[in-house]
């Protein structure tokens, strides 16, 4: 073809039904326009033309552009078509101008490179200027234009940009199907389903990856054979998560504890304050969490068997919402597929304030050095922090982040270490995974002058302490039911 091929990328919309500011909200750690123009650069377009609009100053400093020309609409209220026109002519108006243009959204982050290079690689045909990528879901984009189309460009008008007029010359354009999907990124809704599908992914794979190379099944508790090492002392004063969950507590009200274990927050936070229901589906969790009550004359925990969200029997047991002032979620929902029904039903057990202690990795992260030694592959790491924040963000909820380092893993000996990673790796005794799993240790475990043993180069944790309010949710008067 003669020229190269660019992109036009259509982001000057105000995003009213977002709320403003769409293109800069993140997904996976990046702006929302980001991940677009990655894409681009991925399928070998670096100097896309870039049609900004309001927001043209807050993303300027924002995204990393490579070699992208901005184009500022002064009129975005005129609709998707004149962002489509200015940018049309921006590009065309090059020293050497492309031989093909695609068009691009902005707000469409799952733009993916191998179907960008489709429409690429696709022969110029000037009697049919339009390609259009057909997704699965009858989505129609990107769309590659040649010069030939630059009539149809012209007569654009309004906010549908080339829609209507491909649907009215169909003789012009080309339909390469693409399968999967590219949605839009409308309203924050919109954005939250992107994000909770992200993590529905990653666990899913996370748990395919299992299935694939164990040895042993998990067995009815998980936890039977390691809770003693969730044990730890409700009066300690040198655990920062802790202090931090203190400072959110108030005397006179109830807190549900979502995967209690075996109390570690559960029982110090019961000293300050009514009540504390303490609810986890491993009965020796729960078991060690009594000892704990008892050894440590701890009253005010109601420990509750179940899993999360609550079913029917889980329900009975509760009560009515909001179970009560204060749900925490203290390392748990790394694993849950469902997440946004998790959150959902915990929003709706409390009464203020929802808190939730998760690690910037998720605390399985701590074995994924001896998954190549072991297995010969990267573990799949699941959702963490960063990926909690966005979508508390997305559904809405406002966030605050308080951030500590915590104190790397310890295990008391060396077998209290390999009973840890042989549920961490799903090897079982004697086998050759477990053979290469016991060599691994060799290099990767350090133990120390007192007998403890540690991962080595293991990092120490960072952990973020999220808290967002909930009261919005319940009516005045709504009281608990704890």
């Amino acid at each position: 073809m003669s020229g190269s091929a660019t992109a036009v990328v259509l982001a000057a919309g105000a995003g009213r039904r977002f709320g403003g500011g769409k293109l800069l909200a993140h997904l996976d750690g990046r702006p929302i326009l980001q991940h677009v123009l990655d894409a681009l650069a991925e399928a070998g377009i670096e100097d896309p033309v870039v049609v900004v609009g309001v927001d043209a100053v807050a993303l300027e400093g924002a995204i990393r552009w490579r070699s992208a020309r901005r184009v500022r609409n002064l009129e975005p209220e005129r609709g998707l078509s004149s962002s489509l026109q200015l940018g049309w002519a921006a590009a065309m108006a090059a020293e050497d101008p492309p031989g093909v243009v695609l068009i691009v959204l902005g707000d469409q982050p799952r733009l993916d490179p191998d179907v960008v290079r489709s429409l690429l690689d696709q022969p110029k045909d000037p009697a049919r200027p339009i390609i259009v990528a057909r997704h699965a879901d009858g989505a129609r984009n990107p769309v590659r234009l040649e010069p030939e189309a630059a009539a149809l460009v012209d007569e654009a008008t309004g906010d549908r940009g080339l829609g209507p007029l491909l649907n009215a010359r169909p003789e012009l354009v080309r339909i390469v199907d693409v399968g999967g999907s590219n949605p839009d990124i409308d309203t924050r809704s919109d954005l939250a389903t992107l994000l909770a599908a992200a993590w529905a992914r990653r666990v899913r794979d996370n748990a395919a990856q299992v299935e694939r190379i164990r040895e042993t099944p998990d067995g009815r508790d998980f936890y039977a054979t390691v809770s003693r090492t969730f044990v730890a002392d409700p009066a300690r004063a040198d655990d920062p998560v802790l202090e931090t969950l203190l400072a959110h507590t108030r005397p006179d009200e109830a807190w549900l504890d979502i995967g209690a274990g075996a109390g570690r927050y559960a029982l110090p936070i019961a000293r300050h304050v009514r009540e504390v229901i303490a609810v986890d589906p491993s009965t020796s969790m729960l078991e060690a969490l009594r000892a704990g009550m008892t050894a440590h004359g701890i009253a005010g925990v109601r420990t509750v068997e179940g899993r999360w969200p609550p079913d029917a029997a889980l329900r009975r047991a509760l009560g009515r919402d909001p179970v009560a002032d204060v749900a925490l979620i203290a390392h748990v929902g790394y694993d849950i597929e469902a997440i946004g029904l998790f959150l959902d039903a915990t929003e709706a057990a409390a009464r203020r304030l929802c808190v939730a202690v998760v690690m910037e990795e998720s605390p399985a992260s701590v074995a994924a050095p001896f998954w190549p030694r072991v297995h010969d592959e990267a573990r799949v790491p699941l959702p963490a922090l960063p990926q909690l924040v966005e979508l508390l963000t997305a559904r809405g909820a406002a966030p605050e982040v308080a951030c500590v380092t915590g104190e790397r893993r310890r295990w008391s000996d060396r077998d209290e270490l390999v009973a840890f990673l042989r549920r961490q790796l799903w090897t079982a005794p004697g086998s050759p995974a477990d053979e290469r799993l016991l060599a691994a240790l060799d290099d990767l475990a350090v133990t120390g002058t007192n007998g403890s043993v540690v991962v080595r180069d293991a990092p120490a944790p960072q952990i973020g302490i999220v808290s967002w309010a909930t009261a919005a949710r319940h009516p005045p008067g709504d009281a608990p039911s704890a």
